[in-house]
């Protein structure tokens, strides 16, 4: 079977399984003609949830390329740092929930930090990893030739590691966009997470099967794109 065909078979497995979804909810699918929202909602709806996501990805994915490089270059830092951010990685994001409302309150601050302490923690040790993955060989070479460190950040550790640096950020935006919808259920007044806690507390389960599809839409044509910009590097730098 080529690849075309996959995906088309692929999105037919989608709708079997959101077709499923609407019959165990018991919705008739005349419902679906008679919904009460305008695009002008739905549109603001994905663009606060997507600035969230996108905005606070940027942010834990730059910090943590950064701490991760000072624990790939501090054997100290690690040892000392080590079992305090396993710590707090190993602990479910949602557990932080009670402890963001008593520090920042309902509204954006506790939306920030949820997302925050989710992305930053994994992107952290993927980022180490990638720094120590670089061959010794590079390094050497770049030692031998008189780089100094900032040189050797620049010229060495960086470009090598492009590539997986972007495919990192494919990979923590797609985790923001599934825990963003939690996150903005901590008080805020716009985004789809707020939105579907209000068709939750009304029962209209048309509604929260239309985000479902947004959010999943959407998700799928960020991933292609981003994907699309790793295979572009990929094709460039090889």
């Amino acid at each position: 079977m080529n690849l075309n065909k996959a995906s088309i078979l692929g999105f037919f497995i989608v709708l079997i399984f959101l077709l499923l979804l609407a019959v165990s909810l018991e919705i008739n699918f005349s419902d679906f003609f008679s919904l009460k929202i305008s695009f002008r909602t739905i549109l603001i709806d994905l663009s606060f949830s997507f600035l969230r996501v996108s905005i606070t990805t940027i942010v834990a994915w730059l910090v943590g390329i950064v701490c991760g490089y000072l624990l790939y270059y501090s054997k100290f830092f690690l040892r000392l740092f080590l079992p305090l951010i396993n710590f707090i990685r190993h602990i479910s994001p949602f557990a932080w929930l009670p402890f963001a409302i008593l520090w920042f309150g309902l509204g954006e601050g506790s939306v920030t930090f949820i997302m925050f302490i989710t992305l930053f923690f994994p992107t952290l040790i993927a980022a180490s990893e990638l720094f120590s993955s670089i061959p010794h060989e590079y390094l050497d070479e770049a030692n031998v030739s008189g780089a100094s460190r900032f040189q050797i950040i620049r010229f060495v550790l960086i470009p090598l590691n492009l590539i997986g640096f972007i495919n990192l950020f494919r990979i923590i935006w797609g985790l923001g966009w599934s825990v963003i919808i939690a996150a903005e259920m901590l008080g805020v007044n716009s985004g789809l997470g707020f939105r579907l806690l209000d068709f939750r507390y009304l029962l209209q389960y048309p509604q929260m099967l239309l985000y479902f599809v947004i959010m999943g839409c959407f998700g799928i044509l960020i991933d292609a794109f981003l994907k699309k910009t790793v295979d572009f590097l990929k094709d460039k730098f090889s």
